[in-house]
């Protein structure tokens, strides 16, 4: 049966293409789509003999005073997969708008079975988004589990990398409708399975390589940033088994997590000192930075010369020529600082701490 939203949706795209008034009918009878606003809920008696007997009937002005809701023109019953599902009426003297009925008809079908087939796309897509989502986020891997993945197609044996891709801020790609890489050679096997994950994210169970992957998640990368039109970020676990497929995205979140503009894929085992930070509490982050800089956040001079410092690998001579001052301001700068936070900037320990707590700063003022 037709559905009301497409109807209106079909009429607005036909009316384009003729100018006389048109109705969508569903097949008991009722207008449930016209380019007149007054015919909408009315019976036409016209359509609903066309439904029944799945041929065109032209109405001249003579059926008009024998049979209800009806004004002269044509109606069309529109077939998918070989049943009526609807009606379409145009308005209008019979031999005007005899020509413009088949080509009217064979629109309508397509644009009917274009809809039910982006409908059945959303639904396997929707069906395997909640079929990912349990199988990740539950305890494992059970019977009901993998009975659901036989009947979406998921293979379940094979070893899985989980990356995840976050766009930057909102992305219309994701909106329902837009996107489908079906025709997009992003190069997925067979087995890989890609799917929506939250409004700016998507996730990707990756089917082991026996290559290194970060050229492939480098193209994919640059694929979805020119169909987004955004900055797109992608963190990568390790490899893993149908029963330790959850520990792989939580290593892609952590993973995710240290992405950058400068560093915009991040594979999980090539994390260090960032596996113990991406573990810190927000709130414990924010409190250590403020114990060690509390004296210094309002001192900009101060601030700029300690990063550049830091990126100088605290060599003085680098620093000094990068801020262009003189080597004795330097000292000047550097050792306000040390009194102002009674850090000793020659101590591995006072140093490390800094490091931290410049690092926890940036990521609550992002």
């Amino acid at each position: 049966m037709l559905r009301t939203s497409l109807a209106k949706k079909i009429i607005r795209e036909v009316k384009s293409f003729i100018k006389e008034d048109l109705i969508m009918v569903d097949t008991s009878g009722t207008i449930i789509a016209s380019t007149d606003p007054a015919r909408i809920g009315n019976y036409h008696e016209g359509a609903f003999i066309a439904a029944s007997e799945k041929e065109m009937k032209i109405i001249t002005q003579a059926d008009e005073k024998v049979l209800e809701g009806v004004k002269a023109g044509i109606t069309l019953p529109l077939f998918h997969q070989q049943r009526v599902v609807g009606v379409i009426g145009i308005t209008g003297t019979p031999e005007k708008v005899l020509p413009y009925g088949e080509l009217i008809k064979k629109m309508t079908e397509l644009l009917i079975q274009e809809n039910y087939y982006q409908d059945q796309f959303e639904w396997e897509a929707r069906s395997l988004e909640t079929f990912v989502f349990d199988w990740l986020l539950k305890d494992g891997p059970s019977s009901a589990l993998q009975k659901r993945a036989e009947v979406l197609g998921v293979n379940m044996e094979v070893s899985r990398q989980v990356v995840l891709i976050e766009f930057q801020g909102d992305s219309t790609l994701l909106q329902p409708k837009r996107w489908n890489f079906s025709e997009q050679n992003i190069g997925l096997n067979e087995d890989d399975i890609l799917v929506q994950w939250g409004h700016n994210r998507m996730i990707l169970l990756l089917e082991k390589r026996e290559k290194n992957i970060l050229p492939f998640l480098e193209r994919l990368r640059k694929i979805l940033e020119r169909l987004a039109v955004t900055s797109v970020f992608i963190g990568a676990g390790k490899d893993s088994t149908m029963s330790s497929v959850k520990e792989s995205y939580l290593e892609a979140e952590r993973a995710l997590g240290v992405c950058n503009c400068d560093l915009p894929i991040v594979l999980e085992e090539n994390l260090r000192l960032e596996m113990i930070l991406q573990s810190i509490p927000k709130p414990i982050k924010e409190e250590f930075s403020g114990r060690i800089l509390s004296q210094v956040l309002g001192e900009k001079e101060l601030m700029d010369t300690i990063h550049v410092y830091l990126e100088k690998h605290s060599s003085l001579k680098e620093t000094a020529a990068e801020l262009h001052i003189h080597i004795n301001t330097l000292h000047y700068r550097l050792k306000k600082f040390e009194t102002l936070t009674n850090l000793n900037l020659k101590e591995v320990r006072d140093v490390t701490s800094l490091y931290l707590s410049l690092l926890f700063l940036d990521e609550h003022t992002k």
